[in-house]
């Protein structure tokens, strides 16, 4: 991978498996990745340095969508993958809502995040 298409990434999950897993593998493609457990703890300074959020839909303290409004409050650009398991007919109708947050599936093939990614840097 080129310098060029390194994007950062922050991964935020409470499931330590999926988050370190998406982060590794983001990693291992050349992207920078931060990650956290609880979305209570990150920071602006982090959001502003990221070009992606990589989230969960159900997170200890919050769930995905009132995260992502959250965060679009600080970085009203920045574009959110929300992975779940839940897919349902609520989560779509609250995800189409908001034009910078995309599902994607759990268990998350990384081929398929990558391209979306990259798909998604390309239009933020």
């Amino acid at each position: 991978m080129s310098p060029c298409s390194a994007i950062p990434v922050v991964v935020v999950d409470d499931d330590a498996a999926f988050r370190i897993g998406v982060a590794a593998n983001l990693a291992d493609d050349g992207h920078p990745v931060y990650q956290c457990e609880d979305p209570r703890d990150v920071t602006h300074e982090r959001l502003a340095t990221a070009h992606i959020l990589v989230t969960d839909y159900h997170l200890a303290n919050t769930d995905g969508i009132s995260f992502a409004d959250r965060v679009h409050r600080t970085r009203p650009g920045l574009v959110i993958v929300l992975a779940t398991a839940y897919w349902t007919v609520e989560v779509e109708a609250a995800v189409a809502a908001r034009p910078l947050v995309h599902l994607c599936h759990k268990p998350v093939d990384y081929e398929d995040l990558h391209a979306r990614i990259h798909e998604l840097a390309s239009t933020a």
